[in-house]
């Protein structure tokens, strides 16, 4: 009769893990994002961490809680992970909240290249109070579109990311757009990375650290 096998013992993955502390950027303060678990610090490269602005700012006033913030990491020494923007965006909740029957919800899309060279991908959106033309509409838009274009191409890539975020630019198209027809609200719903510029590191790198 043959004997049964003794079952390979098998060695615990997570026991061979270790935590590394996601870092945000500078611009946000470096604040800790959180951890990530990895066997190779290799493998945390690239990894995304998704945050509120509440969280970040430890602000948790009702406007902040809505505002997403995504981070890829890229660069990694020791135990530290330290990441980058990737993306901004509102929550589906949120934005469905706004959207009313019999209203108008106009939105863009804009890819604007900073002061110092980071492509932008931004997608504005205004609520209106009624339903408005078609011709009311195309005005908004191109309002939308100037105002994002040259906030955009005048400022640093923080400076320009910030006031997205903290409403400054939507306040401005609010201003401008009230004057066609009435608005009810207006956000940048979404923002996205799509280059940087070439004097910036790019490439993922592991510090290894220093025993």
């Amino acid at each position: 009769m043959a004997r049964k096998r003794r079952a390979a013992r098998v060695k615990d993955k997570w026991t061979m893990k270790k935590w590394f502390t996601l870092i945000a950027p500078e611009y946000f303060g470096m604040a800790e994002l959180g951890e990530t678990p990895a066997d190779d610090a290799n493998k945390v490269l690239n990894r995304t961490v998704e945050t509120t602005l509440a969280e970040l700012t430890n602000d948790y006033s009702n406007q902040n809680t809505y505002k997403k913030l995504i981070f890829k990491v890229f660069r990694v020494a020791g135990e530290n992970a330290y990441t980058k923007f990737w993306r901004f965006e509102l929550t589906r909740e949120y934005l469905n909240s706004l959207t009313r029957r019999r209203t108008s919800k106009i939105e863009d899309v804009v890819d604007v290249t900073t002061a110092d060279g980071y492509k932008l991908r931004v997608k504005p959106v205004v609520f209106t109070i009624r339903r408005c033309k078609s011709s009311q509409k195309r005005a908004i838009r191109a309002i939308m579109r100037e105002i994002v274009l040259e906030k955009g191409s005048s400022m640093n890539f923080v400076q320009f990311l910030q006031e997205c975020v903290l409403g400054k630019i939507p306040a401005e198209i609010y201003k401008n757009a009230k004057k066609i027809y009435p608005i009810r609200r207006v956000e940048i719903r979404k923002i996205e990375l799509l280059e940087e510029p070439k004097t910036v590191e790019t490439q993922p790198v592991v510090v290894e650290a220093v025993a």
